[in-house]
C-alpha cells in the first residue's frame, strides 16, 4: 500500500474541543488496528470522536501516528480553564483507555515489537502540567496576543505618506499649501514676538485647568449626561427569564406590545379586555410593515449567517434584502449563491454604487410594501426581544435608534480591545438616552437604526452627503428635514467590533484614523450650521438649549482634539505634566463605574465591564492619539484629497447609469442587474452553461468568467 502523509497533530486532538474531538496518541505509541489505515472508535459511546488518521508503511504492519515530537500539555483554548483542562484529560484518559482495549494492539517503539506499559506510554501526556509549564504557556499566549495586534503592513501604512501627494488634484496642493503657509506663519511669528515661549509660560502657570480641558472635558460632560438619562427598568423577557429560566418570545412580545399600549393610553383608566383588544389590534397593524435591509460588501459569510440567523425570529425571508455593493457593474464573486443557500426567498440585490448609504437607499426603494426599514450592518445580531418600534413614529419623530454591544467573533466581550470599545458604546447609548428625552437623538449607530420608509428615501436621496461618518450624516440630514429621532434603549445590536490595534485585517486605529474620526473632522462646518444657522425643528426653550449645547459640545470635542498637538509639543518633556495628566485620565474611570453600580444596577445588559471600567483610561490614551491622527488626515486628505464620491442627489440631476434602479426591470425584480451579470458568465462560479439575449445581443457563456473593476467599501 502507498504511503500517505498525515500533518502533525496537537494536544487539542486529544483533548475534547468543540465538535472536531480526536485523541493524540505520543509518537513511540504503535497500533495495529483493526483496519489497515483507519481505526474508528466506537460510535456508541463516542459519536462525536471523528476517526484517528493513521500512517500504514505496509499492509498488515502496525500502523503509526505521524508526529514526530511530543507535545507539551496546554489548555485547550484561550476560553478553558485549568479545571477545564484537567477534567478533559480525564475524559480523554478514559476514552483512550477504552480506545486501546477494544479496537488496537499495543506496541512499543516503532520496530520494536516488545509489549509497552499503557500507563508508561500516556504518562508524559496525560500527566497534569507543572508551575513552570503553565508560565511558559501564559507567556507563549500573551506574546502571540501582542504579535496579533500589529500587522506590518499597517505599519508600513501609518509611515507611508505617499498619500499626502498622490494622486495629483489640484486642490489637494491648494490645501497642502494652505497648511504649509501656515507652519510657516507659526515659525516666523515666533521668532519675533516668541509667542510660543509665552503661551508655554501661561500653560505652565495654568497646568490644572488646561488638563481638564484637553483631557477631562468628556468625563466631566459624561457624569452631566448620568444624572439627566433616565434608564428603564429591564425588558418583560428579562424578568421571564429570571423566573422561570425560559422564556416564550411570542408571550413576550405580547408583553412589549402590552407595555407600548399602556404607555399611550392612561391604562389605568381601562379594563383588562380594553388592554387585549388594542394589544391585539396593534400587533395585527404591525404584521409585516417592516422590511430588513442589509448593505454587504466583500462581507464575511460566517457573519453575515448569524445575521441573518438573528433575523429570522423577526422577519420573513422575503422581508430580508441584502443589498451587496461595490463599484464594478457586476458582483465579483457569487455571494448571491451563499443567500441562495441560507434561503431561496432572501431578496439578493446588486448595487454597483460603492456606498452603504446608496445600497440602503437602493433596499428602500426595493421595499415597496412596507411602510418601515430596519437596517443593519451585515455583521449586526439583533436580540430576540426585538419588535418594530411603530408606535414611536409619528408626524415629527421618523426613525429610532438603539443601544450597541461590541462582541468579537465568537461572540464574547473579552478584555481589553473589545470590552474597552463596548465601554464605548455603553456611554454613547447613555448620552442617546439623555438626548431623547430632552431633543430627540442627534445621531443613531450606523451599525443598526430604524425609519420611516418614505423619509429613508427622501433623506439618502436629497440630503445625505457621503458614506463617511454616515450615522452623523444620517442624524443632519434628519435636522435639516426637521425631524427627530427616538430610542429604544429595550433593544440592545449586538456589532462585531476590531479586536487588534494595529493587526491584520481590519484593525482598530485604521477604522478609527482612515474613517471615524476623520469624517467627525470634517463635519465642522456641518455642526457649526446646525448650531448657528437653524433650530432644526425644535420648538421648545429646553430642546433649543439642550440641542445647541450639544452641537456646541461637538465643536469643542474637535477644537479639544487640535489643541492637544501643541500642548503634548510643548510640554512634553515635562514630568509634572505627565504625572498630572495620568492622574487626571483616571477621571475616566468614574462615570463607567457610577453607570455600573447606580445608574443602570438593575440593567445588566447595559453595565460596563468591571476590568474593562477600570482599566479604560488606556484605551482613552491611544483614542487621544487616533483622534489627533484623524484630525491631520481630514485636512491633508479628506478636505483636499482626492474627488469625492457624488451623492445620489448630484447623481440623479446628472442621470447617472448607475442609477440601476430607475429601469424599468427594477420593479419587478430589484436584483435584475445581478441576474444580468450571471447569464452573461460575468460572474465567477455562478454556475452552468446559459444562452440568453441582453440588449439585442444573443449568447452562450459559463459561470466563470472575470468579475473586473475594482470596488469600494460600504
Amino acid at each position: 500500500m502507498s504511503q500517505t502523509k498525515t500533518p502533525c497533530l496537537s494536544l487539542h486532538d486529544l483533548l475534547l474541543e468543540n465538535a472536531d474531538r480526536r485523541i493524540l496518541v505520543p509518537p513511540q505509541l504503535c497500533l495495529a488496528p483493526t483496519q489497515p489505515d483507519r481505526v474508528q472508535l466506537p460510535e456508541t459511546r463516542y459519536d462525536c470522536f471523528g476517526p484517528i488518521p493513521l500512517q500504514s508503511p505496509k499492509l498488515g504492519s502496525p500502523a503509526v501516528i505521524s508526529s514526530p515530537n511530543l507535545v507539551r500539555p496546554i489548555f485547550p483554548s484561550r476560553s478553558s480553564s485549568a479545571t477545564d483542562y484537567f477534567s478533559n484529560t480525564d475524559t480523554a484518559r478514559n476514552s483512550m483507555d477504552t480506545f486501546i482495549n477494544s479496537n488496537a494492539t499495543l506496541y512499543g517503539n516503532g520496530s520494536n515489537d516488545r509489549l509497552a506499559s499503557k500507563e508508561s506510554l500516556l504518562s508524559p501526556l496525560l500527566s497534569k502540567p507543572t508551575l513552570r509549564s503553565r508560565l511558559r504557556s501564559y507567556v507563549q499566549a500573551t506574546t502571540q496576543t501582542l504579535f496579533n495586534h500589529v500587522d506590518p503592513k499597517t505599519i508600513f501604512e501609518m509611515l507611508d505618506f505617499r498619500e499626502l501627494v498622490y494622486p495629483y488634484n489640484p486642490w489637494k496642493y491648494t490645501v497642502l499649501a494652505l497648511v504649509g503657509m501656515a507652519v510657516a506663519a507659526i515659525i516666523v511669528s515666533q521668532q519675533y514676538t516668541h509667542w510660543i515661549d509665552k503661551s508655554m509660560a501661561i500653560t505652565r502657570q495654568n497646568l490644572l485647568p488646561v488638563l481638564i480641558l484637553v483631557l477631562g472635558l468628556e468625563p466631566l460632560m459624561s457624569i452631566v449626561i448620568l444624572f439627566l438619562a433616565k434608564i428603564p427598568d429591564p425588558p418583560l423577557m428579562d424578568q421571564v427569564s429570571e423566573k422561570e429560566g425560559t422564556v416564550d418570545w411570542n408571550e413576550t412580545m405580547r408583553g412589549l406590545t402590552k407595555a407600548n399600549v399602556n404607555s399611550k393610553m392612561e391604562v389605568s383608566e381601562k379594563s383588562t379586555e380594553d388592554i387585549e383588544s388594542q394589544t391585539e389590534g396593534l400587533e395585527k397593524a404591525n404584521e409585516y410593515r417592516t422590511a430588513l435591509v442589509i448593505p454587504c460588501h466583500n462581507s464575511d459569510e460566517r457573519a453575515v449567517k448569524i445575521t441573518l440567523e438573528s433575523a429570522s425570529k423577526h422577519f420573513r425571508p422575503q422581508d430580508i434584502f441584502v443589498v451587496d455593493n461595490g463599484k464594478s457593474k457586476y458582483p465579483p464573486n457569487n455571494f448571491r449563491q451563499f443567500i441562495r443557500d441560507q434561503h431561496p426567498d432572501i431578496v439578493y440585490i446588486w448595487s454597483p454604487i460603492g456606498s452603504k448609504n446608496a445600497a440602503q437607499l437602493v433596499g428602500a426603494i426595493a421595499a415597496k410594501s412596507y411602510d418601515y426599514i430596519m437596517t443593519v450592518d451585515d455583521d449586526v445580531s439583533i436580540p430576540a426581544n426585538f419588535s418594530p418600534p411603530i408606535h414611536k413614529i409619528n408626524h415629527l419623530t421618523k426613525g429610532v435608534a438603539y443601544p450597541l454591544n461590541a462582541i468579537d467573533a465568537n461572540g464574547r466581550c473579552p478584555l481589553f480591545m473589545v470590552g474597552w470599545q463596548d465601554c464605548e458604546y455603553k456611554m454613547a447609548g447613555l448620552s442617546k438616552l439623555a438626548e431623547s428625552a430632552v431633543c430627540g437623538v442627534l445621531y443613531p449607530h450606523g451599525a443598526g437604526w430604524f425609519c420611516e420608509r418614505n423619509t429613508l428615501i427622501d433623506l439618502m436621496s436629497n440630503y445625505h452627503s457621503d458614506f463617511i461618518a454616515d450615522d452623523v450624516n444620517s442624524g443632519i440630514a434628519l435636522q435639516k428635514m426637521k425631524k427627530r429621532i427616538a430610542f429604544d434603549p429595550q433593544v440592545i445590536l449586538k456589532t462585531e467590533v476590531p479586536t487588534t490595534i494595529f493587526g491584520p485585517g481590519l484593525n482598530w486605529w485604521q477604522q478609527r484614523k482612515n474613517s471615524w474620526e476623520m469624517g467627525r473632522h470634517g463635519r465642522l462646518l456641518a455642526f457649526a450650521g446646525r448650531l448657528f444657522l437653524s433650530l432644526n425643528g425644535q420648538t421648545t426653550p429646553h430642546g433649543i438649549i439642550a440641542q445647541k449645547t450639544l452641537h456646541a459640545y461637538a465643536i469643542c470635542t474637535i477644537v479639544v482634539d487640535w489643541l492637544r498637538i501643541p500642548v503634548f509639543i510643548t510640554m512634553g518633556s515635562n514630568l509634572f505634566f505627565w504625572r498630572q495628566a495620568l492622574l487626571l485620565t483616571l477621571i475616566s474611570v468614574i462615570p463607567l463605574l457610577l453607570l455600573k453600580y447606580i445608574s443602570a444596577r438593575k440593567r445588566k445588559d447595559l453595565q460596563p465591564g468591571f476590568w474593562a471600567s477600570v482599566t479604560y483610561p488606556f484605551y482613552k490614551q491611544l483614542y487621544a492619539t487616533v483622534s489627533i491622527m484623524g484630525a491631520v488626515r481630514s485636512v491633508t486628505w479628506y478636505i483636499g484629497g482626492p474627488k469625492k464620491p457624488k451623492t445620489i442627489k448630484e447623481m440623479l440631476e446628472e442621470g447617472d447609469e448607475r442609477l440601476f434602479w430607475l429601469d424599468e426591470r427594477f420593479e419587478s425584480n430589484p436584483g435584475w442587474l445581478a441576474d444580468e451579470g450571471e447569464a452573461m458568465g460575468l460572474v465567477p462560479g455562478a454556475g452552468t452553461v446559459r444562452t440568453g439575449c441582453v440588449d439585442g445581443i444573443r449568447f452562450r457563456a459559463t459561470g466563470d468568467g472575470g468579475g473586473g473593476g475594482s470596488h469600494g467599501g460600504s
